[in-house]
């Protein structure tokens, strides 16, 4: 099997950690990378021109759902607060500390505090995340600063952790168990 775009550059040798990689990587594009767009400084967290976003509100929830077409790269903000990310349609490939990862829809992910990614789309793709909004703000440009950082400078390193735990429903998984041992 050949080896998608974001797996040949991620086999580049290199022997930066994970987070200096990442960021080396997309300074080259911000340079030279044909058509490739990344969030730069700048008040804004930066929508790519190939993407398309709708953005839902509601009493302490921020939604985004975002539209990605098939043969695009993107380089993400990092995460200030825990969200998870569901993908609803197509093929994607993200980077994290482990290495390449594939994820086909429907799935999701959970994303922790410090997190920033490195994707690219293989299919049309649907993904929406969902954050906390305890405020209820509306106003995009307050809502990103509050969930993310567009560098290391503006991020707190305090905030990262594993935020996440499974509390798992012990009657499912009997039943699930169950059926498999028929």
């Amino acid at each position: 099997m050949s080896k998608n775009e974001l797996e040949k550059l991620w086999d580049l040798p290199s022997e930066l950690p994970y987070r200096e990689k990442v960021e080396e990587l997309q300074k080259f594009f911000e340079k030279n990378g044909d058509g490739i767009e990344v969030c730069k400084e700048s008040d804004n967290v930066l929508y790519p021109s190939w993407t398309k976003y709708n953005h839902y509100f509601s009493d302490g929830l921020y939604v985004r759902e975002m539209f990605c077409p098939k043969g695009y790269m993107a380089f993400t903000v990092i995460h200030k607060t825990a969200n998870p990310l569901f993908m609803m349609k197509g093929t994607m490939w993200v980077s994290s500390e482990d290495g390449i990862q594939e994820l086909v829809a429907p799935t999701f992910v959970f994303t922790k505090p410090g997190t920033k990614r490195i994707c690219y789309f293989s299919e049309d793709t649907v993904c929406v995340t969902v954050h906390p909004n305890p405020e209820g703000i509306s106003d995009l440009n307050k809502i990103e600063k509050m969930i993310f950082a567009r560098n290391w400078e503006e991020y707190d390193e305090d905030l990262e952790q594993n935020v996440w735990q499974m509390l798992k429903h012990e009657e499912y998984y009997k039943k699930i168990n169950n059926e498999e041992n028929k």
